[in-house]
């Protein structure tokens, strides 16, 4: 089965060959837009202070999901980021996961996530359960993660159309103009259990406690009989 997937990578070759290897031994070829430099026309606003990294990273969120848009005819994609280790059934498992997404009517289903305790019914509450080994779960606004997500065609064109530069500039840090505090957090959405993608564990970030949280998830949820 095929789908678009966009890998999001930020100059890191090796990260995005690794990416590429991971798909391709389950079967599918990932996409790169180019990334988002601080040169980026959309980010020449001197007159306004605003972390432009983060900035770019949203950018490249929505430069692939417009791409998805307006380059496929595809009802749905998957964007990623590029330190994730995914599972092994994933392509033999798509088809149910997708099934599942309609009948749920989700705009979103986050495939990846960052959560360091197994999830059961007495965290978050069933969205559904189905015939595979998986269920779907509500997720409240501190749920945090854009490791892999899936979203409908009418969801890309709901962000497209609504969180411009426009919008940002207009809602400064309210909210965060960052996938983790939009994407996520709009529409019909669920978590899926367990994850299809695992973070890696390993940022690029020098905050301990970050470092401490991201390594906790990972040592959570990576099952090395699944994810490759």
């Amino acid at each position: 089965m095929s789908i678009p997937i966009y890998v999001i990578n930020f100059k890191d070759d090796i990260r995005k060959a690794k990416m590429i290897n991971r798909f391709n031994n389950i079967g599918f070829q990932p996409n790169f837009v180019p990334p988002v430099t601080k040169e980026d026309s959309r980010l020449d606003i001197p007159e306004v202070n605003f972390d432009k990294r983060t900035w770019s990273i949203m950018l490249q969120h929505l430069d692939s999901i417009r791409h998805f848009y307006e380059n496929t005819t595809d009802d749905h994609c998957i964007v990623c980021e590029d330190d994730i280790l995914i599972s092994k059934n994933f392509k033999s498992e798509l088809p149910t996961i997708l099934q599942n997404f309609k009948d749920l009517n989700l705009d979103i289903l986050l495939l990846g996530y960052l959560f360091p305790h197994k999830l059961y019914n007495t965290y978050f509450s069933f969205k559904s359960t189905t015939k595979i080994n998986y269920t779907y779960h509500n997720y409240p606004d501190d749920l945090w993660g854009c490791q892999m997500y899936l979203i409908s065609r009418s969801y890309a064109k709901f962000l497209l159309d609504k969180y411009t530069i426009e919008f940002a500039l207009s809602n400064l840090n309210d909210p965060p103009y960052n996938p983790d505090w939009i994407i996520t957090k709009n529409g019909n959405r669920a978590i899926i259990h367990p994850l299809i993608a695992v973070e890696e564990g390993d940022t690029k970030t020098d905050h301990s406690g970050q470092n401490d949280f991201h390594r906790s998830c990972f040592l959570c949820n990576y099952n090395p009989d699944i994810h490759i």
